[in-house]
């Protein structure tokens, strides 16, 4: 009887260490974000500050990003009206014409002036015809980021004196990244570091100071509809070779060979919007699922696969990043998985 007691004593010892050590694992969570630029990592970022606990942005934050939001709109039509002049695309009159010359020569592309000059002669430029056929050849002949349109039909509204950014235009917003950004996200089941890391191919070297640290998991964002475009610093690259050799990069590390890789299919719906009219022969011959939205995402899905020499550590979500409500579900399955792993009860995706 004593016997029993004293095991039953040592069972509740090592039952207490154990759930010591679960605790001590879960505080030390560490998530590097990684991937190519462009592919949705700061977006994924900002959506852990909007998802966690007590979560958002307070007013004095959103104000900060108002500049910001002139800028997106700025710089993204200074793009459209220059890759018209390049691509030898009239615009519709000279009087629109006229309005771009002073456009790109007046005004500045960081956003510090915006009146509703600025305002209306972006309105103008964005309804010609010349700047939708433009806008139309964009990916495969110059870059322009997937939000611009978004900034372009919201100009009534930024234009307002009282004018705040909301959260979904915060999301939207781009800024080539840089460095490393880390932060602290707190959650029901979960506190975690999330660093994420600039994607540019002269951003890279400088991943070797996250590899120092203990990783948890590896999160990698890819843009599902990139698989028609170009890299905008190289014009000459594929932008989805690029994400697969990067992915194959990290996946075959010798930092990460033990670490679990979660990655992100991001811009879902922009592919299957794309995949309608491009077919994923631009870029790979080897696909015959035409114009199939499911058989292109798993023709994509298996790219990845091939190329991670341990597939019961990679797990795989199709995502749309600036979708709150898409992002709080995939990480909830996310979450879990990082639990699973770390009591080493996990299986693939």
């Amino acid at each position: 009887m004593g016997c029993g007691a004293s095991r039953s004593k040592e069972d509740k010892a090592i039952s207490k260490e154990l759930d010591a050590e679960r605790r001590r694992r879960r505080n030390e969570i560490r998530l590097l974000l990684l991937g190519p630029g462009e592919s949705g990592k700061s977006t994924i970022f900002k959506q852990m500050k909007i998802l966690q606990l007590d979560g958002g942005f307070s007013q004095e934050e959103m104000v900060k990003y108002r500049n910001l939001v002139f800028r997106n709109c700025v710089s993204e039509m200074k793009v459209l009206t220059t890759a018209a002049q390049k691509l030898e695309i009239p615009l519709s009159s000279t009087q629109i014409q006229q309005y771009a010359q002073w456009f790109l020569d007046q005004v500045p592309i960081d956003g510090s002036v915006w009146t509703m000059d600025v305002a209306n002669v972006i309105k103008l430029l964005w309804a010609d015809s010349g700047v939708q056929k433009t806008y139309a050849l964009r990916g495969s002949h110059y870059h322009l980021n997937d939000t611009a349109p978004y900034f372009f039909e919201n100009i009534d509204r930024f234009i307002a004196a009282d004018y705040v950014p909301t959260q979904a235009d915060i999301l939207r917003t781009r800024i080539r990244s840089t460095g490393i950004e880390e932060a602290d996200f707190h959650f029901a089941d979960m506190n975690f570091k999330m660093m994420d890391v600039g994607g540019q191919r002269s951003e890279r070297r400088k991943w070797i100071h996250c590899f120092e640290k203990c990783i948890t998991a590896i999160v990698f964002c890819a843009a599902l509809s990139c698989y028609d475009q170009v890299l905008r610093e190289d014009d000459q690259t594929n932008a989805m070779k690029d994400t697969l050799d990067l992915f194959e990069e990290i996946a075959n590390s010798p930092f990460f060979s033990s670490v679990a890789l979660i990655l992100l299919l991001n811009k879902r719906d922009l592919f299957e919007e794309k995949i309608k009219t491009v077919d994923l022969k631009v870029w790979n011959p080897n696909y015959t699922g035409g114009h199939d939205y499911d058989k292109g995402l798993q023709f994509i899905r298996d790219r990845f696969h091939e190329l991670h020499p341990r597939p019961d550590m990679l797990f795989i979500h199709p995502t749309i990043a600036i979708d709150s409500q898409n992002v709080d579900l995939i990480f909830r399955a996310v979450r879990s998985t990082i639990l699973r792993l770390l009591l080493g009860d996990v299986t693939p995706t």
